[in-house]
């Protein structure tokens, strides 16, 4: 059985990011920086010729994988299922702010990362089973074939742990990082790094 490459790609550096906030659902653009983060993996990746380009619905990813693979918008699969969380009224907030206006439940997210959640927001395991379901999915359909992924930290994290564990409990061993790329090769259902933020 022939291999399956996925290139797991986070979006490039934000207007967000330079903010040092919690930002997930809000849809804001790439930066100045971001957009030549992505320009330059477009060359590093000039040779790879991908199948499929799959990318989570909001801007700063499409732009992401627009500038990298030179594919038109409507040829890039969006999953829904492939967001960051949500972190209801957390977002745009930096963490000192957070502590200060929602304490209790910042201080729950601390201590039970997986159930506790942001105010109004998504807790990691209800992010975590929508990324699985729809990666799983996907992955019955794409065999043999070179994909490039463009997502979020937090998601690309839940992909990389399941993929490897079949669980959630490496999403803290991985930090995908803006402007790099990463290969994993899955054959007959065993999962091989490649290669990590090149």
């Amino acid at each position: 059985m022939k291999e399956t490459t996925l290139y797991l790609i986070r979006h490039s550096e934000t207007t967000f990011n330079k903010k040092k906030v919690y930002y997930g659902k809000t849809d804001c653009p790439l930066s100045e920086r971001g957009i030549i983060q992505s320009k330059i993996l477009k060359e590093k990746l000039k040779d790879e010729k991908f199948e499929l380009v799959v990318s989570s619905p909001l801007k700063r990813c499409i732009d992401t994988a627009l500038i990298i693979t030179g594919f038109k918008e409507q040829d890039i699969l969006k999953f829904n299922d492939f967001r960051e969380l949500n972190f209801g009224l957390w977002e745009g907030l930096n963490y000192e702010e957070i502590a200060e206006k929602y304490p209790k439940d910042w201080d729950l997210w601390k201590r039970d990362w997986k159930n506790g959640q942001p105010t109004k927001g998504e807790n990691f395991m209800n992010m975590y089973k929508r990324v699985i379901k729809t990666l799983t999915s996907f992955l019955q359909n794409c065999t043999g074939e070179k994909v490039l992924i463009v997502s979020h930290k937090g998601c690309l994290q839940i992909i990389a742990s399941y993929l490897l564990t079949k669980d959630e409990n490496l999403f803290w061993n991985f930090d995908f990082q803006q402007g790099k790329y990463s290969v994993f090769e899955i054959k007959e259902g065993f999962c091989v790094i490649k290669k990590i933020n090149c």
